[in-house]
């Protein structure tokens, strides 16, 4: 059931087995294998319920409506862009549906190296399985290569890099293009459209506008949540789910921010620590004919030939995208005619995203207000990487036949024939180019033991009885891979233990 936010008194009190704070890939996945186990099972989600009828495709009003911040969420520094997603079913709403496992190579060093005994790959499989045929994981089709995916396919292959048609999630997709703002089909086995019905299905009750304010204990074991129901024209009123099982799954930021927030134990100081952002930036090529980006699956090929598939990082994954006008034009440098000429060329465009295997480590803290502050550094080694990356993805565009390459930095910065380095070499400078962030991971890491992270290799909390952890936040190491299908998949494994 999905509680009407308006129908809650404040100082209403609601009694359960298990409360999941988040009800994206992680929150979802508990909240349905919990309530199909008979355990009575409460999910607090911060954003509306915004089902699909109500999908305008349209910027204006889904970008508000979805994402966190209207999607303006900042680095302290203002160098990267967080960008998630606010609302029932998560940043799986609006995801592009990508179904990535983690490269064997990590899951095995997190359970060799790291003594977290069950999360090799051998072991993990059967989660990957489960959750796979659970959401109709399938291989990319041919036919749902777009032109700029073909473009950039064209490319690679031009230049012998290794590249491939990925995995995704969903079932007879009609080629809108509008992934990003929700699907107005239903054609995505996300956790709106899948796993939030089946856990409503199993008895779980589904509370939207419901923002999680302190995690409370008793005796040093966690007892419930208190909570804020409002927004969207609602008086907010204080409720308390009483629980004596808590589940935090509100993401890499939200998740540590509220640990902070409820002054819960952390003596080895590492609740917010190890943040991973998995940066990118956008290389944009113009061509001589039409590309129309916007239509078809926007991410279809990957080019994974400069990743290495390790736990220490390093390393890129060069994956076709595109944006609607409004973040397109964003994205786009330059000021007044430039500006306006290359918006002019929008419909022969093609977009290529460089995504770092970020070595780079960042932390959450909170101000005297509880309100979270990211802050987050590249590395030497990760500047080497983009400034490496911004030049393959221009050779890849170049061999495919591009007539120019626009490079992501402030200025406007056009290469108008392949291997034009001084342009390129100018790397990294404070908030040039503007970095952007859809999937932070790893700042309640598990550990072995308290001293090196926040929770067990099952998600249960080092220091807090009856407290478990099921989203990025566990993940020890960067993945440098998507990591939706990998928190699904290490919730599923969090909710077994549980049950």
């Amino acid at each position: 059931m999905i509680l009407d936010p308006a129908s809650l008194a404040d100082g209403e009190r609601l009694d359960a087995d298990v409360c999941v704070i988040g009800s994206g890939a992680g929150g979802a996945v508990v909240a349905r294998q919990l309530a199909e186990k008979g355990l009575r099972t409460v999910v607090l989600e911060e954003g509306r319920h915004n089902p699909s009828a109500e999908f305008t495709q349209r910027e204006a009003s889904m970008i508000p409506r979805l994402y966190r911040e209207r999607a303006s969420r900042a680095t302290a520094d203002l160098s990267v862009l967080v960008v998630q997603g606010r609302t029932l079913g998560g940043s799986t709403v609006p995801s592009f549906c990508l179904a990535f496992r983690p490269p064997a190579a990590i899951l095995d060093a997190w359970e060799q190296r790291l003594g977290l005994e069950g999360v090799g790959s051998a072991l993990m499989a059967p989660y990957f399985e489960a959750i796979e045929r659970l959401l109709g994981v399938v291989a990319t089709g041919e036919d749902e290569l777009n032109a700029n995916n073909a473009r950039v396919r064209q490319g690679a292959s031009v230049l012998g890099l290794r590249g491939r048609l990925p995995q995704h999630s969903r079932v007879a997709c009609v080629g809108c293009g509008y992934c990003a703002l929700g699907c107005a089909y239903d054609r995505k086995n996300d956790a709106l459209t899948v796993l939030l019905p089946a856990a409503e299905r199993a008895g779980a009750v589904l509370v939207p506008q419901c923002r999680a304010e302190v995690i409370e204990r008793e005796g040093g074991r966690v007892a419930g949540v208190r909570a804020v129901v409002g927004g969207d024209g609602l008086a907010p009123s204080v409720v308390t789910v009483r629980a004596k099982t808590v589940v935090l799954a509100a993401g890499a930021v939200a998740s540590p921010q509220l640990w902070l927030r409820s002054g819960l134990p952390d003596p080895h100081r590492q609740v917010g620590r190890h943040l991973h952002l998995h940066p990118q930036v956008i290389v944009q090529a113009v061509f001589d004919d039409e590309i129309a980006g916007w239509q078809g699956v926007p991410q279809a090929f990957v080019i994974d030939h400069f990743l290495r598939a390790e736990p220490g990082g390093g390393g890129f994954l060069l994956t076709p995208i595109f944006a609607h006008p409004v973040t397109a034009s964003a994205l786009t440098p330059g000021l007044g005619g430039p500006h306006r000429t290359l918006m002019e060329s929008y419909a022969r465009r093609a977009m290529l995203s460089v995504a770092l295997h970020d070595r780079s480590e960042g932390r959450i803290d909170i101000d005297d207000q509880g309100r979270a502050s990211i802050g987050y550094d590249l590395v030497e080694d990760d500047r080497a990487d983009l400034v490496d990356g911004m030049q393959r993805a221009s050779d890849v565009f170049f061999a495919a036949g591009a007539r120019r390459v626009i490079l992501p930095y402030t200025e406007l910065v056009e290469l108008e024939q392949p291997r034009e380095v001084a342009a390129i070499q100018r790397g990294v400078r404070a908030n040039d180019p503007l970095l952007f962030s859809y999937q932070p991971h790893g700042t309640l890491r598990m550990s072995a033991t308290s001293s090196g992270g926040v929770a067990a290799g099952s998600g249960a909390a080092h220091e807090v009885p009856g407290l478990w952890i099921a989203d990025a936040s566990l993940f020890p190491t960067a993945l440098g891979v998507p990591p939706q299908l990998a928190v699904m998949a290490f919730a599923s494994r969090v909710a077994s233990r549980i049950a």
